[in-house]
């Protein structure tokens, strides 16, 4: 039997009658589309005391638990007629049987703003629960004044299916908000909150003058924060697993005779683990194919910087893999081109050589201004880049033996994207031989051809607010879907916690790896309900101390009957030339169907 796997999917208990006991629950609804000023609501509530939390069910309703007290409905009721268009929300108490247990768990969730902790704060604002970490407060210096420009913060919410999701929030200071731009929704019409002291959030009320923020992230920029990190207890504490832990720890302690939350095991039914060997024989491949096509290297700048660079460039090729290139300021046609070009900004206004594209021409640009720091990671970035356009030029996968999976008829892959704001979709079929071909696909209720069903598969997925991946189909027309499922996995925080507040920060040998983060390393997976599910992890041989991000777990749905058909193709994950060093999340031709799909963007977006 295989080892347990273990996710953010939770089993719970409640015990309804004891909560009933100890806590009121009202119904606001609007016979309006929505609840106008509905943010405001939920802040200016939970200004009273008496109310512990609230949660959104719709636009229209919401729910409020409040410490039980006979004078409750009167308050609440005195609480709605002082909020703008209060006259038109109806308020009723709520049997706690007629509420879902996903939003009564929500409910509690959200009331953990009152757990008090050294470190990490819990805030119910806007009806959600943010952790805030005084390590996720960007500070900064303003007429040496010390001012505060955002704060970020982990969203903690019960979704559909039973699943405990983690995302990161960002709130901006108003000071900054040139930096933000506004279309569907004016700066005025957010909802503006203020710091305090513990760095979590509260509205801003009528009077109040402090600069306040607002929840929007600048232009152009993403915060993350590190899935799990295992350079000590403080660095454990502030990484999403950390941060997940104290929130059930806390809802467990405070609930304890109500409610309990617990998360799912699985148990695995397969895996396949990554080997140096595999490694290795991919980067051979590749320095095999480098010297078979050559590499030259176009300098489209001509100046000192951009010799210097084409030097370095040139250096890295050799290092790495064993490659000599040619360099010149013209294209070659019958080599893998790299041309070092400035970014975008530079070329604002004149014409972008970027735009530029030579039929039958591989061709990666490399910009001078942005190649990244790890300059050993950014040329296996550009090679891996180069090799995929050669062979989508070519119609023939080189980067790996197609042959060694065995299929002996042609597979086909499917995606859709959206082009000049219309959903197109796209299919690679791919032969034995690693030949191949894609074309295009429309949405045709009058024409039937191979990938009719494909069409409508994804069309349907979007009424039932599913997230197809990606479509499989054999020659025989058999489909395998696969949907995300928003379950990750998640490694034995527990014990990595209680370890690492001994002082014992030695986690990374292969037995204690296995042991402690099994259920985030290599390709695994399992079955359940006649499905069969599989996630792709961080590389367990050489593991690093941080995990960047959660190993998502993905569902393959068989269509129509058909049979199960991923497990033949579990060694197209098995790569690093995807996702640079790392595995990839999907079979490796959806990143060929992706780069075909980019180059037919950038020829629109040329037009």
């Amino acid at each position: 039997m295989g080892t347990w796997i273990k996710t953010n999917k939770i089993s719970y208990n409640l015990d309804k009658q004891a909560i009933a006991s100890k806590y009121d629950f009202f119904r606001i609804e609007t016979s309006d589309p929505y609840i106008k000023g509905g943010s405001y609501i939920l802040d200016a509530t939970t200004l009273n005391r008496s109310v512990k939390s609230l949660v959104f069910e719709s636009g229209k309703r919401a729910v409020i638990m409040m410490l039980r007290d006979d004078r409750n409905r009167t308050r609440i009721k005195e609480l709605v007629s002082i909020i703008e268009g209060g006259s038109k929300l109806a308020v009723a108490e709520e049997n706690i049987q007629g509420i879902p247990d996903s939003v009564l768990l929500q409910l509690l969730l959200n009331a953990l703003s009152s757990y008090d902790s050294n470190i990490l704060r819990f805030n119910n604002l806007t009806g959600h629960l943010y952790c805030f970490h005084p390590g996720w407060v960007k500070r900064g210096k303003e007429k040496k004044e010390d001012i505060v420009w955002q704060i970020h913060c982990l969203e903690v919410r019960i979704a559909r299916n039973n699943i405990l999701e983690m995302s990161v929030r960002t709130f901006t200071s108003e000071r900054l908000k040139k930096k933000i731009t506004f279309t569907k929704r004016k700066f005025e019409d957010y909802p503006k909150y203020i710091i305090s002291k513990d760095y979590t959030l509260r509205r801003r009320l009528s009077g109040e003058t402090e600069p306040g923020f607002i929840m929007r992230q600048l232009d152009g920029k993403k915060h993350d924060i590190s899935f799990l990190d295992l350079q000590g207890e403080m660095r454990f504490d502030k990484c999403k697993v950390g941060v997940l832990l104290k929130a059930i720890e806390a809802f467990n302690l405070q609930y304890e005779s109500l409610a309990l939350i617990k998360f799912v095991d699985i148990q695995e039914s397969g895996r396949l683990d990554f080997k140096k060997r595999a490694a290795k024989e991919n980067s051979k491949r590749i320095q095999e194919l480098l010297k078979s096509f050559g590499v030259h290297i176009v300098d489209q700048i001509d100046d000192v910087y951009s010799k210097q660079f084409v030097e370095t460039l040139q250096s890295l090729l050799l290092q790495k893999y064993d490659v000599l290139s040619s360099f010149g300021k013209r294209i070659k046609k019958d080599k893998l081109n790299i041309c070092v070009i400035h970014n975008r900004e530079y070329y604002e206004g004149i014409s972008d050589p970027y735009d530029k594209k030579i039929p039958r021409v591989a061709l990666q640009h490399v910009t001078l201004e942005d190649f990244a720091k790890d300059a050993q990671f950014a040329i296996a970035t550009v090679v891996h880049e180069v090799l995929i356009k050669r062979d989508l030029e070519e119609g023939r996968i080189t980067l790996f033996h197609w042959d060694t999976l065995g299929l002996k008829e042609d597979i086909s892959f499917g995606a859709e994207a959206k082009l000049e704001e219309e959903t197109k979709y796209f299919f690679m079929k791919i032969h034995p031989d690693g030949s191949f071909v894609i074309q295009e696909q429309e949405f045709n209720l009058f024409e039937m051809n191979e990938y009719t069903d494909c069409v409508n598969i994804f069309e349907d997925a979007k009424t039932k607010g599913e997230n197809v991946k990606g479509l499989i189909r054999d020659k025989q027309g058999r489909i395998n879907i696969i949907k995300d499922t928003g379950i990750i996995t998640l490694p034995e925080a527990d014990e990595i916690k209680e370890l690492l507040a001994s002082g014992d920060s030695n986690l990374r040998g292969k037995e204690r790896r296995e042991d402690l983060l099994s259920s985030c390393l290599d390709i695994k997976t399992y079955m359940e309900d006649g499905k069969q599910y599989y996630y792709v992890g961080t590389i367990g041989d050489g593991l690093r101390w941080k995990i960047p991000h959660a190993a998502n777990v993905r569902c393959i749905e068989a269509y129509n009957g058909a049979p199960l058909m991923f497990e033949q193709l579990l060694p197209t994950m098995n790569v690093t030339f995807v996702h640079n060093g790392q595995l990839t999340v999907l079979p490796f031709p959806f990143k060929y169907l992706r780069e075909y799909i980019e180059s037919l963007r950038d020829k629109y977006n040329s037009k």
